[in-house]
């Protein structure tokens, strides 16, 4: 019988030596993770120590390797799943208005006057008709509606707001190009 075999066998029936010394191992395996597994590395050192013993007497060991190097990598393998686990655990959801602040930044304040103005600007430049046409638009009358106040048909209702809505977006062009109207 090899070493490892022996060991495995003295180990499987509680010897003390055996069991002494594969802790040690187990120990240098999780030495490096102590600090980040804080209070939880005595524990996983004992959970290591028992799956180790299950996974053998279940004859997962294969002998590939030295029986060292089979519990070091089973030892550290438990103690990266056990880390992840801490650290999906400590996650918190934090909701997306948590860091909604109630009052605009200056720069969201600036941009909303420079549209205000831009529009009032945008407005006045358009012709008193089409200023009449978005004045009942913006008071939520429909084609309709807007057809039987000016006595004109819904159709040319139509057609002019759309005009109105071209001339407005030339306006606004020129005017952001730095061209007086």
């Amino acid at each position: 019988m090899d070493e490892d075999a022996r060991l495995i066998a003295l180990l499987l029936a509680g010897d003390e030596a055996a069991i002494t010394e594969v802790r040690g191992w187990v120990g240098a395996a999780l030495g490096r993770y102590r600090g980040r597994l804080a209070g939880d590395a005595e524990d996983l050192e004992q959970e290591v120590l028992l799956d180790l013993m299950e996974a053998l007497a279940g004859g997962r060991f294969r002998g590939q390797s030295r029986l060292a190097t089979y519990v070091h990598s089973y030892a550290r393998f438990q103690c990266i799943d056990r880390l992840r686990a801490l650290g999906r655990r400590d996650m918190v959801e934090i909701a997306d208005d948590t860091f909604t602040a109630e009052d605009p930044s200056p720069l969201e304040e600036l941009t909303r006057r420079e549209s205000v103005e831009l529009a009032q600007r945008v407005v006045a430049a358009l012709p008193d008709g089409c200023r009449q046409l978005w004045e009942m638009l913006a008071d939520g009358m429909s084609y309709r509606e807007m057809s039987a106040a000016t006595g004109l048909a819904e159709g040319a209702i139509r057609v002019r707001v759309h005009r109105c809505r071209q001339r407005a977006l030339a306006i606004r062009r020129r005017l952001l190009a730095g061209e007086d109207t």
